[in-house]
């Protein structure tokens, strides 16, 4: 829990997250032929975009999809991230979709799990290089009003 009793971002989506996967079961997105087609389809909805780039294959460790991206613009505001990793969740998002923004140390994280009634995924995408960096920098200073930032 998070100050005045309210649950942080990071741990409601994990709450949300183990009661989508209480009624669906473990293997819903767990099935090995299913991750790797979806795999395949979000490789290729990030290589036709002009805005980022995969930085190497993408993870797959205990049936998450995890995808590394570097930003090839600046990146203004979060909302500028939240539009680019939209752009990618409008065309591989199915019936059920959440999502959750992370502002990370080397980026900006979207943590997703999607999936229909039959199966799902899980995993996220990492926006990152120097573009994604300068937001993280500039994200930090507004929450932190100015002040220098220690890790």
């Amino acid at each position: 829990m998070g100050q005045g009793g309210q649950v942080i971002p990071n741990q409601l989506y994990e709450e949300m997250e183990a009661l989508i996967l209480q009624r669906f079961g473990e293997e819903w997105s767990s099935d090995k032929k299913e991750n790797r087609r979806f795999l395949t389809t979000v490789t290729s909805v990030i290589e036709t975009s002009g805005e980022m780039h995969l930085i190497e294959r993408p993870e797959i460790q205990d049936g998450r999809l995890d995808f590394d991206l570097w930003v090839e613009y600046p990146v203004a505001d979060v909302w500028d991230a939240d539009e680019l990793a939209f752009s990618i969740f409008t065309q591989i998002a199915d019936d059920i979709f959440l999502s959750s923004r992370q502002v990370e140390e080397r980026g900006v994280r979207y943590r997703f799990i999607t999936g229909s009634m039959d199966c799902g995924h899980r995993g996220s995408l990492h926006l990152t290089g120097p573009n994604a960096m300068d937001l993280v920098n500039l994200y930090r200073m507004k929450i932190t009003q100015g002040e220098r930032y220690h890790a």
